[in-house]
């Protein structure tokens, strides 16, 4: 694809971001379906957020993602949000039509699509999930939106949040103080078990909240959000008891996707993306 003169913009904003794979992911998307746009990362410093939303207007960016630690901050300058925004409280995707910023979140979504990928039903399931920080907030949304039965979420504080959301979903979210008797009990009538911390993740890769197999029983299924290591301690112990089980990759691709579709109309070509962050 050449650069043009008719060239639309997207990007993501945070601070840190030139790590970021979402270039990689939207401009692969872009040229493989001909759509003449380009992705770029813009590390804006906090106290730049103001000036940043009115280049957006001034310079028509079609949109843009948000990573931390701008996804609470940035809401305070858009203009509309969608009902999953709404709900978590949070925005990683916006979208500008004409000058009108609306805010959406895709992680919730992008962790349930992979969850499709994997032939995961979460519909009429009990779900547990370890940890209540924003990608937890994301996925608990979605998968009550999704009909899950009831989601039981383990953390060692309280989290006003799942108070909130027990007012606004029919599923309900109970909120549980980290013990691992009770969670290894918890675990028994479990379809889906979630691990959203960071712990496990790259340089404290032995590191866990499972203490051993004992724990997972026959046919729960394992998701850590972790992609690096892409096999945690959690997901290692799922693969030696013989359990299905999947990491953040997934997740990762798919809320892309979801930004991608929610500006663009279109479906990303997940395989291609896949390739080309050496995912397949």
């Amino acid at each position: 694809m050449k650069i043009t003169g008719y060239t639309g913009l997207y990007g993501i904003v945070a601070n840190p971001i030139k790590h970021s794979f979402s270039p990689m992911m939207h401009n692969t998307a872009f040229k493989e379906l001909n759509i003449n746009d380009v992705y770029l990362a813009f590390e804006v410093e906090e106290d730049q957020l103001k000036d940043f939303i009115r280049s957006v207007k001034t310079l028509n960016i079609k949109g843009f993602n948000v990573s931390m630690p701008y996804k609470l901050k940035i809401m305070d300058y858009l203009d509309d949000f969608t009902k999953e925004a709404k709900l978590c409280q949070a925005v990683n995707t916006v979208k500008n039509e004409n000058g009108k910023l609306t805010g959406h979140i895709s992680d919730g979504k992008g962790f349930y699509l992979a969850c499709l990928e994997k032939k995961w039903n979460i519909q009429d399931k009990k779900i547990v999930i370890l940890g209540a920080g924003g990608a937890s907030q994301a996925i608990i949304v979605e998968l009550a939106l999704q009909g899950a039965k009831e989601i039981v979420v383990y953390n060692r504080s309280d989290k006003p949040f799942i108070k909130h959301l027990n007012e606004k979903l029919d599923c309900p979210i109970l909120l549980k103080t980290l013990d691992v008797e009770k969670l290894k009990d918890d675990l028994k009538d479990t379809y889906l078990l979630i691990q959203t911390t960071n712990v496990g993740m790259s340089p404290n890769i032995e590191k866990c909240l499972i203490p051993d197999e004992s724990f997972l029983p026959e046919g729960l299924k394992i998701a850590d959000i972790i992609y690096n290591p892409k096999e945690t301690k959690l997901l290692t112990l799922a693969k030696n008891k013989g359990l299905d089980y999947m990491n953040g990759e997934g997740m990762i691709v798919y809320q892309g996707a979801v930004s991608f579709e929610y500006w663009t109309g279109q479906k990303m070509p997940i395989n291609s993306v896949k390739r080309e962050l050496g995912m397949e």
